[in-house]
Order: structure tokens, then C-alpha cells, then sequence
């Protein structure tokens, strides 16, 4: 016995069509979409209080759900995703619309209990909240939080897949959580079964990202890839804790030894405990075979027991930022570049505005390498992207007026401005990533019939 899950979004702005593309060439039980990366939710947030009823990645339900649900429920494929955001159950009731537009009878379970805004001050005046990275205690950001989450495991997910529901609809899980819940509910694996349940993550953490194991973002020989049609993942797990990644046939990339290792080692940390809620994975353990074309086999993976927190992120306001660019072009391309930066510099100064810092790329030069990108004679064109940040909106709102006078007040061949002329200021939303204690995190499951 064997469960296919299939993954049809690696991040929020994936291809629309992707579902489409699975539906028409692949064959699953379970079909995933994984869309929070960790400055989402602050955004999912911002969107909620705007609009009580949103918070959530409408992505999935315009481009998923109304387009496909009839298909979805005819081929019993059932559907997992963190889409619910900040809200999960505004997510559900949209599903439900929709359904109930077409006629149609589905049944959604969401996992909620992750949202720990309310509960933020008790946890903190208990555990002392730090930042992970910084040492610095959660004081520096409390009078700022947006909203605070903490990353759930797969046993609720399996939970919700119990009731029956078609479609289930989570809030902040850790990311390969998606793939592990069916497992769970499929298999029956218990919170001790170390090894499977660590098998399961390296599944879910495999097709998580989408095309990026199946081509996409390749290093290697990147030319003879077809980027086209890339296909999207999909993972065959066995009961014992085998797993084959492989795509649709008839689609473009490729999935190879060499594609596997690279999204196998994308942002883990430390290899040897890939920590989750659930498990610590060891990413080292498993054994990786090229079994046949488009399809690598891991077998031997390895964990032990999970953390006694949750990995938690807060998200708070932190000023604003500004954006600007002009584009430079030969001869001299660079140095005008740099005399416009120059010249910006200067303003701030003379206008007396509040910046707190700025920073200025040229891109073509080394806005990828700094220091190290070395110098040529001649550029083609120079891309200035001059940024600013602080707390004074309106200080960044006048900079924001200097970047249009230098198309005629600067150093010439500026042949293009971008952004419209004139950058405005957006609100900073940071992250401030800590450890919460298991006891203040209560996941709950609710059926939306």
C-alpha cells in the first residue's frame, strides 16, 4: 500500500493554473498547497483588519476551488492547505459559497489554536519569550505586534482528515505537516514512531516547495531543464516509510538525484535535526536511488523526539521602508549611478529628513555579490535601487519626491524610471521568531458542513 500526495503551490503567488496541470496528467490521493512563508502571515493580518472577513490566501479558493472543486470531489481527491492564514474559518465559509454556487455538497474541517496574539503578554510573563536569533527579550517588539502564530504539527491535521472532510483548512503548520497529516490518518502512525513519522517529514519537506524539486531553481545543468510546462511533485509513501518523488509524465523538469538533494537541503538548519512539532528528522539518514526516470526513492530515514516548544513567530510593525530606481545607461553607467545616490544622500541632509538608514544597490554591478563583484571598465546600464527606512512616514514620503527631478536635475542617459515616478513609503512588518512552551498552544479542529 501506498499514499500519493501531490503539491500544487510552493509559495503565495504560484501559478494559478497548476491544479489544472496535475489534474490533467497526474493520479493522487491527496493533493496539498502550501502558501505561509513567514512574512505572510503579518501581511494576511494587515489585510484582516482592513477587511474582517479576508485574512486568508484567496489565491486558493479563486484559482482551486471554484475552477475545480467538481473535479476534486469526482476523482475523491482530498485537499490539504495552510491557505486559512490568519483566518481559516472565513477561508471555510468561502469554500462553502462556492460550493453551494455549484450545487455542490463538501464538507471542510479547519485546524485553528495556532493564533496566540491574545494569549501573547500570559506567555511571555511565564516563559520569558526571547528571540531566537537575537537573545532580545519580546518587550523590544510588544507595543508593535500584529499578530503571533505558532507552528502546529500533523497529528491535528490528521484529526481533521477523521472527520471525513474533503478539504481541510489550516492556519500556521509547519510546512511538511501537510504531507505527514494524511500520513497519519492513512497509516495510523503513533507519536513514538520516530523513524515513520520522520520519513513523512522529509516527504513533505521534499514537495513542499513545489517545482523547486522537480527543476526549478536548479544549480546544476540548468540549460537542458524545460521550464515550460514544469511538472509539480508528487510523493508516494509506503506504510514502512519509503518515499518516491516524482512528477506527471508528459511535463516538463525533471526529478533526479542531484534536484532531490538540493530541495533536501533547502533551509533546514541543522541536518542532523530538522526540528518540527511532531519529530527531529534526521535529513542525513535517508539513502537516495535514481529507480527510473523522474523518480528518486529515499529509504532509511531516522528521527527522534520532537521539541518541547513550539517554534513561534511574532510579527510587529517596524517603521516604514521606501523603494526608488533609476536606471543608467552607458557611457559611464556606473559612475552616474553612484552620483545619483550621491545626490539623494545630500537631499536627505539638506531637507533635514528622519531616516533612520538607507542603502544603495547597483544592480548589474554588485547588488548580488557587494564587495566582491569586481569592476569593469564599461556597463551597458546600471540599475540605482536606493532604499530608505524609518519611522517618520512623511519623512519618507518627501524622499520619495527625489527620485523623479533626477530625470532632469541629474546625471544624464537616464532611460527609464520605474515605479511611476514616485516611491512611496510601505509599513515594515518584521518577525520576531521565539519558542513557546507546548502548554500555552491548544490545537483545535472544527467540521464546517
Amino acid at each position: 500500500m501506498s499514499v500519493r500526495i501531490a503539491n500544487g503551490a510552493g509559495f503565495w503567488g504560484d501559478y494559478p493554473d497548476a491544479t489544472a496541470r496535475l489534474l490533467e496528467a497526474g493520479e493522487f490521493d491527496y493533493l496539498q498547497f502550501e502558501y505561509l512563508a513567514e512574512v505572510t502571515m503579518g501581511i494576511l493580518a494587515r489585510m484582516q483588519e482592513s477587511n474582517p472577513d479576508r485574512g486568508y490566501a484567496a489565491d486558493f479558493t479563486r484559482f482551486v476551488v471554484e475552477p475545480h472543486l467538481e473535479t476534486l470531489l469526482e476523482r475523491d481527491v482530498t485537499v490539504v492547505t495552510n491557505a486559512g492564514g490568519i483566518n481559516p474559518a472565513g477561508c471555510a465559509d468561502e469554500i462553502r459559497a462556492l460550493a453551494d454556487e455549484q450545487g455542490l455538497d463538501v464538507t471542510v474541517a479547519t485546524v485553528r489554536g495556532d493564533n496566540i496574539t491574545d494569549e501573547l503578554a500570559a506567555i511571555d510573563a511565564a516563559g520569558d519569550l526571547r528571540n531566537i536569533d537575537s537573545g532580545e527579550p519580546l518587550e523590544t517588539v510588544a507595543d508593535d505586534v500584529v499578530t503571533a502564530v505558532a507552528y502546529l504539527g500533523a497529528f491535528p491535521v490528521a484529526e481533521a482528515l477523521d472527520t471525513g472532510a474533503d478539504i481541510v483548512v489550516t492556519g500556521r503548520i509547519a510546512d511538511p505537516a501537510l504531507t505527514l497529516g494524511p500520513l497519519l490518518h492513512e497509516y495510523g502512525w503513533g507519536r513514538s514512531d520516530y523513524d515513520r513519522l520522520a520519513a513523512g517529514i522529509v516527504a513533505g519537506h521534499l514537495i513542499e516547495c513545489g517545482t523547486q524539486v522537480t527543476g526549478g531553481n536548479f544549480h546544476g545543468d540548468w540549460r537542458e531543464i524545460d521550464f515550460e510546462n514544469l511538472g509539480y511533485p508528487i510523493a508516494e509513501i509506503t506504510e514502512t516509510g519509503d518515499v518516491t518523488v516524482t512528477k506527471p509524465p508528459e511535463t516538463g523538469g525533471r526529478v533526479s538525484t542531484e534536484t532531490v538533494k538540493e530541495q533536501l537541503l533547502y533551509e533546514i538548519g541543522d541536518p542532523t535535526a530538522y526540528k518540527t512539532p511532531d519529530v527531529q528528522a534526521d535529513f542525513t539518514s535517508p539513502t537516495l536511488t535514481q529507480v527510473e526516470s523522474d523518480a528518486v526513492r529515499l529509504t532509511g530515514a531516522t528521527g527522534r523526539e520532537p521539541p518541547a516548544q513550539y517554534k513561534s513567530t511574532v510579527h510587529h510593525q517596524n517603521g516604514y521602508k521606501l523603494n526608488g530606481k533609476l536606471l543608467y545607461s552607458r557611457p559611464n553607467a556606473l559612475e552616474k549611478a553612484r552620483r545619483a545616490a550621491d545626490i539623494l544622500e545630500r537631499r536627505i541632509e539638506a531637507l533635514g529628513l528622519d531616516i533612520e538608514a538607507t542603502n544603495a544597490e547597483f544592480v548589474g554591478h554588485d547588488a548580488t555579490h557587494g564587495p566582491a563583484a569586481p569592476v569593469r571598465d564599461e556597463y551597458n546600464e546600471i540599475l540605482l535601487r536606493f532604499a530608505a527606512r524609518g519611522s517618520d512616514e512623511e519623512s519618507l514620503r518627501r524622499l520619495g519626491m527625489e527620485f523623479a527631478p533626477l530625470s532632469m536635475a541629474g546625471p544624464p542617459s537616464v532611460t527609464g524610471l520605474t515605479d511611476g515616478g514616485r516611491p512611496r513609503p510601505q509599513p515594515i512588518v518584521d518577525t520576531f521568531p521565539t519558542l513557546v512552551p507546548r502548554e500555552f498552544v491548544t490545537p483545535e479542529v472544527q467540521v464546517h458542513e
